[in-house]
């Protein structure tokens, strides 16, 4: 089943997105997911992330995303997300 994530940072700005992207630097589209966006919203920035399964997600951010995040010493987003998960009922994708 199809698993979601929102993550939404309080008070995170582009410039806190950023910096965690130059920390991750260029890496290989990580097995399983299907769709990354990223913006800002009200009060904070939302991620929004589509994956095959939840243990893909969990592999990635253990291997790739928290070694990446822990190298700023702090300089990623001001506060930890507010996150929901949920496995999608359905996914349509434009074309496919």
């Amino acid at each position: 089943m199809t698993f979601v994530r929102l993550a939404f940072f309080p008070g995170g700005t582009e410039a806190h997105y950023r910096a965690i992207g130059d920390a991750l630097g260029e890496y290989a589209p990580p097995a399983g997911r299907i769709l990354f966006t990223a913006g800002p919203v009200e009060g904070g920035w939302q991620v929004v992330q589509v994956w095959e399964r939840k243990d893909q997600l969990d592999a990635f951010n253990q291997a790739v995303f928290f070694p990446a995040v822990a190298s700023l010493g702090g300089g990623g987003f001001p506060q930890p997300p507010r996150v929901t998960d949920f496995d999608a009922a359905d996914l349509l994708i434009a074309g496919s």
